[in-house]
């Protein structure tokens, strides 16, 4: 059965200890989403142009979180277009609804779960998500959803990081290897970025296009908001992959490089983009 546009919350996120973290944390998560589109910048203008909006489209953002790119994407789209951010925090619909007040045309905003998208079935010019796979349940579904909605010939994009693709200059190379193995699989889909042109073409989709942008941090300051990595060195020293003393010789020397002006970090962010038949 065809599903129908709706203003009604939709389930939310099967991944209910992430749901909860956002709920509880939803200063946290904005703040952090603020920090990364700065230095997501150049990422994102590629992304918009491989997206190649046109004036009068109609555009779905998956995951929009406190709206900025549905801002961008609507002034892409001019006065005639419009475009409908959707996600599943409840805290960040309103965030983001509170912000596009300032904004003379602004998005549409409704709290709904990717899985499930509320709108009928070819209903998009063009549908994209922007670091969301990673941490869904099924990915599959959620873009076999996003296709869904989207119009033939109209486009999909999906951009996303591989988190099996970070790498941190360090002296011990044993210890940051199973350090960042870790992040990694603490992420529900750590190397989406690899498989989603895999994806694009299971799901038939043509004109696949993919790129592969480096983001790189030379302040550990930044790379630890970034990347987790004193959170996620201390998880791994609880767990047993390495030791205490190892996790705080690791951390000061990432600390000690980088007053010294050597941190260096660095991952790869995929852009994937294609056309629906």
């Amino acid at each position: 059965m065809e599903r129908k546009e709706t203003d009604t919350p939709a389930p939310i996120c099967p991944d209910f200890s992430w749901a909860t973290w956002m709920r509880e944390h939803a200063n946290t998560a904005v703040s952090y989403l603020e920090m990364a589109s700065v230095h997501f910048h150049d990422v994102k203008a590629r992304s918009y142009r491989a997206l190649g909006l046109k004036r009068g489209a109609v555009v779905l953002d998956v995951g929009c979180g406190v709206g900025q790119d549905a801002c961008e994407s609507k002034r892409l789209v001019g006065v005639r277009g419009r475009v409908v951010g959707i996600d599943y925090s409840e805290e960040m619909i309103a965030e983001a609804r509170r912000r596009a007040k300032d904004v003379s045309s602004f998005p549409k905003f409704v709290v709904c779960e990717a899985h499930h998208i509320g709108f009928s079935s070819d209903t998009f010019d063009a549908s994209r998500a922007d670091r969301v796979l990673q941490h869904l349940a099924d990915p599959r579904v959620a873009f076999e959803e996003m296709v869904r909605v989207t119009k033939p010939a109209g486009t999909v994009q999906i951009v996303d990081r591989d988190w099996g693709l970070v790498a941190v200059e360090s002296n011990d190379q044993a210890v940051t290897r199973k350090i960042l193995d870790h992040i990694c699989g603490k992420i529900r889909n750590g190397w989406i970025g690899r498989r989603v042109p895999v994806l694009f073409r299971e799901c038939g989709l043509q004109e696949v296009r993919v790129e592969a942008l480096p983001i790189t941090v030379q302040d550990f300051r930044v790379a630890d908001r970034l990347l987790d990595l004193t959170l996620v060195a201390g998880h791994a020293a609880d767990e047993g992959i390495v030791s205490p003393d190892e996790t705080r010789s690791w951390l000061l020397e990432l600390q000690e490089r980088n007053d010294a002006g050597r941190f260096f970090a660095a991952w790869v962010m995929f852009i994937v983009t294609g056309k629906k038949r």
